[in-house]
């Protein structure tokens, strides 16, 4: 696949067959952390209030999990992060206050630094999931990061956009504002302003 939107639309079908039901992919932007503001998140299955309070409550912005993932280890499960949280108080806070559980994290490397975090939410404990099947979705998600580098570094500088995002600017120019937006299209305020 030659096109971003079309790889990560595949990746989350892909992982839904394997019973995740929710999906994100935050692409880490070179030299910033995986919480900046500048990082690309692409999500699907998220309930919309939890996008809001995501986004809106300034929760992206000390989010742990994308830390903890990329530094311990290639896949992270809720588990191992409440136990890695308890020396950290704000990232128990964090993962204790956003009330979600059975997700798994997963570090995705690239060329040049060009690293990203996906996190999957399944409806039953991915701990007890049979021995390769993290690893399985660990593969075909380091394999879709990858291509989406190698997408991004054969990019025409040639904008040509996409209906979305013609409705979103149509209601931009209107002065609507980023939440606005969301809410007249019915899309996360973060989808918005990627």
């Amino acid at each position: 696949m030659e096109d971003c939107e079309a790889i990560l639309e595949y990746v989350y079908y892909s992982c839904r067959k394997e019973g995740a039901a929710w999906f994100s992919y935050h692409f880490t932007p070179i030299f910033e952390s995986p919480t900046s503001h500048n990082a690309f998140i692409w999500a699907r299955g998220y309930p919309l209030k939890l996008q809001k309070r995501y986004f809106g409550e300034g929760y992206r912005q000390i989010d742990p999990v994308p830390r903890l993932t990329l530094e311990h280890g290639h896949i992270l499960t809720w588990r191992k992060a409440m136990q890695l949280a308890k020396g950290d108080p704000t990232a128990k806070q964090y993962i204790e206050e956003f009330g979600i559980e059975n997700w798994a994290g997963f570090a995705l490397y690239g060329p040049r630094n060009r690293d990203a975090f996906a996190a999957l939410t399944f409806l039953e404990d991915p701990e007890l999931f049979e021995e390769g099947r993290l690893a399985h979705l660990h593969t075909l998600l380091q394999t879709a990061h990858l291509q989406i580098c190698k997408v991004m570094d054969n990019a025409e500088p040639e904008v040509i956009l996409s209906t979305r995002e013609r409705e979103v600017l149509t209601w931009m120019g209107r002065g609507k504002s980023a939440t606005e937006t969301a809410e007249i299209l019915n899309i996360s305020p973060e989808t918005v302003k990627t």
